[in-house]
């Protein structure tokens, strides 16, 4: 029996850090440093990197797409999406060109995203709701967002979301 339970899970961490020269699992991985899932990482013909960098909480999903040029780390775009019970929606999104990634500028222009969302939504349904509020919402689901996914008490909706960060 302890045979089998250890090949169980050498078989488990060889498909997740398999030796040099077999394939490896795509699964999102989880970079700490950062506070998001690293996924859909691909080298271009000219030699540069991409990633997609993801990090949620339970109401908004935060994309960012990274591109690394030589020694440079540049934001591509912002995305932020919102659960509608089944999928992800597409609710914010912001391109720049030649915008050095930094996790300030990161926070300031999600939360500014989430402002503009919620303020357009109060809008449509002619609900007045005090600018200071709608800035302290904000940042308190940005800020959800990058909550560790190795806190004991992350609140996980992991099991639905892990299906749509494979699919992207």
């Amino acid at each position: 029996m302890a045979t089998l339970t250890k090949a169980i899970n050498k078989n488990l961490f060889d498909s997740i850090l398999p030796p040099f020269g077999s394939p490896r699992v795509h699964l999102p991985v989880w970079d700490e440093g950062q506070k998001m899932f690293i996924c859909n990482e691909y080298e271009s013909e000219s030699g540069h990197r991409y990633y997609l960098g993801i990090r949620f909480c339970d109401r908004i999903v935060i994309v960012e797409k990274v591109g690394l040029y030589h020694n440079w780390t540049y934001i591509d775009s912002i995305e932020l999406y919102a659960f509608n019970g089944q999928r992800m929606e597409l609710i914010q999104k912001r391109d720049y060109e030649k915008e050095f990634r930094n996790e300030a500028f990161i926070r300031q222009e999600s939360e500014q995203m989430v402002k503009d969302y919620l303020t357009g939504v109060m809008k449509t349904q002619r609900i007045s709701i005090p600018a200071e509020q709608i800035a302290a919402q904000a940042s308190d689901l940005v800020n959800g967002c990058y909550k560790s996914f190795l806190d004991r008490d992350f609140n996980t909706r992991l099991t639905q979301i892990l299906p749509k960060l494979e699919q992207r």
